[in-house]
């Protein structure tokens, strides 16, 4: 495989876990409103000041992205390649749809600072601007995937709109929220406010993962529609096979701290005297959480490399 491509997925991958961790903060930061009180008012400028700044830092992952596509584009060494990214930007499709893309990220960025500026209002909007912002980089990225393979405004690019926007939610939600847990944070010090938390957390992961599913299934479906012999013979096959290994590895860990360990945590935070196991509780849902962020870091990569291979 060519340096130049290979630089691509690394970038993609790049650009996956940014949106993934900017609609991750926001998800956070409307959880766990209501939980902790002032605590969690106090708290809220600074997730959105951290989701304003992985929004702009997703913006320049899309310019560093434009180089090495013009480079690709137009043949010529990757410090030649700025007299091609015009062209680019003007004559092809990509050009338009990253335009889209580096547009939303603006949005999104100017979302997150903009919420930042009013203390106490988690909600409100600027969470409003911000999911704006994450549709059109959505729409933007849709545009220049294979879901774009048989033009634009099309059902097929659509749900690829919402599996890109359910899968930031899902894995930036865990993500983030692992990173929470193990931090000692006011809004969530107590027993009862870290249980609400996990449920909020449970139930958005779940709806997140139906629809994932529901359009993951229909992506490749037609991704492989015109596929000739055994799927897994194909270097995209073997890929997806991939993907879905971790997808499953998430829903598994998801699942277990759902049946298992969030039902613990919400009896132990309901009795006085359950401090020991309500403390345990907690710790085992964390690392399963903590494991299942590593393995969403691990879908979300293998995603750039299969939005990079041929069906």
């Amino acid at each position: 495989m060519d340096a130049l491509v290979v630089a691509e997925i690394a970038v993609a991958a790049v650009q996956d876990v940014l949106f993934a961790l900017a609609a991750g903060m926001l998800a956070v930061r409307l959880m766990t409103s209501g939980i902790g009180g002032a605590a969690a008012g106090a708290g809220a400028p600074r997730w959105s000041r951290w989701q304003g700044g992985a929004a702009l830092a997703l913006a320049c992952a899309l310019a560093v992205y434009l180089w090495l596509q013009a480079a690709v584009m137009s043949g010529s060494p990757l410090a030649e390649a700025g007299s091609a990214v015009t062209a680019v930007l003007t004559e092809s499709h990509f050009g338009l749809a990253w335009s889209v893309g580096c547009a939303g990220a603006a949005v999104m960025a100017l979302g997150g600072f903009f919420s930042a500026g009013r203390a106490g209002r988690p909600g409100g909007s600027g969470a409003t601007v911000t999911a704006l912002g994450a549709l059109v980089y959505a729409a933007g990225r849709a545009a220049e995937s294979h879901a774009a393979d048989t033009g634009d405004f099309t059902l097929r690019e659509a749900v690829h709109v919402v599996h890109l926007g359910s899968t930031a939610l899902w894995a930036g939600s865990v993500i983030v929220s692992a990173v929470l847990l193990r931090r000692r944070e006011t809004a969530l010090s107590g027993g009862p406010q870290r249980a609400a938390f996990c449920s909020r957390l449970s139930q958005l992961a779940t709806a997140a993962l139906a629809i994932v599913a529901a359009t993951g299934i229909y992506n490749a479906i037609q991704d492989t529609a015109h596929t000739v012999g055994p799927l897994l013979g194909e270097a995209y096959g073997r890929v997806l096979a991939a993907k879905l290994v971790l997808v499953c590895a998430t829903v598994l860990l998801g699942g277990a701290n759902r049946m298992v360990f969030l039902p613990r945590m919400q009896v132990a935070a309901a009795s006085g005297d359950a401090a020991l196991a309500q403390v345990q509780a907690q710790r085992r849902f964390g690392q399963l959480l903590a494991v299942e962020a590593l393995a969403m870091l691990g879908v979300l990569i293998v995603a750039a490399v299969l939005g990079h291979t041929s069906p």
